[in-house]
């Protein structure tokens, strides 16, 4: 799994297809989508409208509604593969509850049993190379893995230096789960803070691909989703790759990414949707 992938979260219709096609072109080759995002066609479109279309892994998400049944995860499952245009390379339990239940209803435990059952089955069936999971807090993946015939290969959180999740990234690498990060600029906050725009000057980058590259530079190793739809900006994030640069060499980078963790460790705050009120 390429570990730079493009997010389209909020892309729609020909806005869609042109920012999947210029990350292509970029150089991009891991797509993330989800069937709540509405763009999966789309996003099918231009990657087999490109000359790379072979090498491009693609990610998409089932949704809360989708979790209702098995016969509606499953459904949603096929419509997945139907607007993509082919099975995708990943595919995601996008929240760990299921929609319209209160935060405390054992619905959600349910749910969360009952869509693993239809995943497993979808991955024998060949409609997903792999399996994994969204916003899991460890509680909610110490339950998946009691019943588990297939562990995630994947968990996607929100990750950024304001809210480092290093106890989930400790419990998933110990039970040999990846941690693909999202919103690593913590929607847009980090980009005005002075210790985040200090550190990105030391490494030799711009500040939101030495954001992405913190998230690159944990441990365990971890990839991440970006998101733009200037063809500059997709340009400008896919630098956060380089080994080194001219001010600071792969160590160095890593060592001032080590300091911006500690810099944040006792202002740690959640950016995005919260899960850990799902029971």
């Amino acid at each position: 799994m390429p570990r730079l992938a493009f997010g389209t979260y909020k892309l729609a219709g020909d806005v869609c297809r042109d920012a999947v096609r210029d990350a292509l072109v970029v150089g991009f080759r891991h797509i993330d989508t989800a069937t709540c995002y509405r763009n999966e066609r789309s996003v099918g479109e231009a990657v087999r409208a490109s000359a790379c279309a072979k090498e491009v892994f693609l990610t998409s998400k089932i949704a809360p509604n989708e979790m209702t049944s098995e016969e509606t995860t499953s459904r949603a499952i096929d419509g997945v593969v139907d607007r993509l245009g082919r099975a995708p390379d990943l595919l995601l339990v996008h929240w760990p509850g299921e929609a319209k239940q209160a935060p405390t209803s054992e619905r959600h435990r349910e749910a969360r049993e009952r869509t693993w059952r239809v995943f497993e089955r979808a991955l024998e069936q060949g409609k997903t190379r792999s399996i994994g999971v969204s916003n899991f807090e460890i509680r909610h993946l110490e339950e998946l893995l009691s019943y588990a015939k297939v562990k995630p290969s994947v968990n996607q959180i929100e990750l950024h230096p304001r809210f480092n999740q290093r106890a989930l990234r400790e419990f998933c690498e110990m039970h040999g789960i990846h941690i693909q990060g999202y919103s690593p600029l913590g929607v847009g906050s980090l980009l005005e803070d002075a210790r985040a725009l200090e550190y990105a000057k030391k490494i030799g980058l711009a500040p939101a691909p030495a954001l992405v590259r913190w998230t690159l530079t944990r441990d365990p190793e971890c990839s991440v989703v970006v998101k733009s739809t200037a063809k500059t900006r997709t340009e400008e994030n896919f630098t956060a790759l380089r080994a080194k640069t001219a001010e600071a060499s792969e160590d160095d980078i890593r060592a001032h990414a080590d300091a911006l963790e500690k810099a944040f460790e006792s202002t740690q705050s959640k950016q995005c949707w919260d899960p850990s009120v799902v029971c």
